[in-house]
């Protein structure tokens, strides 16, 4: 009931953001002074839910704690956290157009950027809330496939503006959630109920998409077309690894 409630309160907030941002032509673009706090309600459905469910129950302190929480995370999730930027140095030289420069002063804006209008507004909730609730019911992996779909019809709205996500296959998007989603699942459960491993792996995902443009990936779909086989293995690789450190499948619903 309590995750029913959540997933109820996440998407009312952030479909009353968007509703702004369609309604209102000048807030379309949260580079906008306009469109920002829209774009920020919207973006932060998830994490808002949780916050204002955890403060009801009392576990707000604890939520937050997890946030930053290190004693927990084992060296392979950090490995697992810079795997998608590792993913584009190697896929780097068979882009199809030419490298750009970027400056110090972008990746820096772009870091911050990602961070607040992504995975600080969502890890709190699809992760450090949804996911924990979901764990020990079904499994681990079972929840991220679940978490998944949820994440992708969560962010369909934006296929109905002038949006970057709208210039992606809608087919090509859903593959990489579903990757995004249980290898940000499996780092979760790797550590112990930390979030902070899946806040900085939905970064370094999103850092390497806006990355890839740089490095000659100009089409967004040239990035998600090339690099959904990789980030499959990865997502393959992350399952196995939670395996071996835990022994879990992840398939307690199916009795696994």
């Amino acid at each position: 009931m309590v995750l029913v409630q959540f997933l109820a309160l996440t998407f009312a907030i952030s479909l009353a953001g968007f509703a702004c941002i369609f309604f209102i032509p000048a807030a379309r673009s949260p580079e906008s002074a306009i469109g920002l706090p829209f774009w920020l309600i919207m973006v932060w459905g998830p994490s808002l839910a949780a916050i204002l469910l955890s403060l009801r129950d009392g576990q707000l302190i604890d939520l937050l704690g997890r946030a930053v929480k290190l004693s927990t995370i084992p060296p392979v999730a950090w490995v697992l956290v810079i795997a998608p930027l590792a993913l584009l140095l190697v896929m780097r030289p068979f882009a199809p157009d030419g490298a750009e420069k970027l400056g110090a002063g972008l990746l820096v804006a772009m870091i911050g950027f990602n961070l607040i209008l992504g995975p600080l507004g969502e890890e709190l909730g699809w992760r450090g809330y949804f996911q924990d609730g979901l764990n020990q019911n079904i499994g681990w992996l079972v929840a991220s496939l679940m978490i998944g779909v949820i994440w992708f019809v969560w962010h369909l709205p934006l296929w109905t503006i002038d949006s970057p996500h709208a210039q992606i296959a809608l087919p090509l998007y859903a593959g990489h959630v579903m990757c995004y989603a249980v290898i940000i699942g499996a780092v979760y459960t790797l550590s112990g109920g930390s979030i902070l491993p899946a806040i900085l792996i939905h970064l370094t995902v999103n850092i390497a998409a806006n990355l890839a443009i740089f490095a000659g990936f100009r089409d967004p779909n040239s990035w998600f077309s090339s690099s959904l086989l990789p980030y499959t293995v990865i997502a393959v690789v992350a399952v196995g690894l939670v395996y071996l450190r835990t022994g879990q499948t992840g398939l307690k619903w199916l009795g696994v």
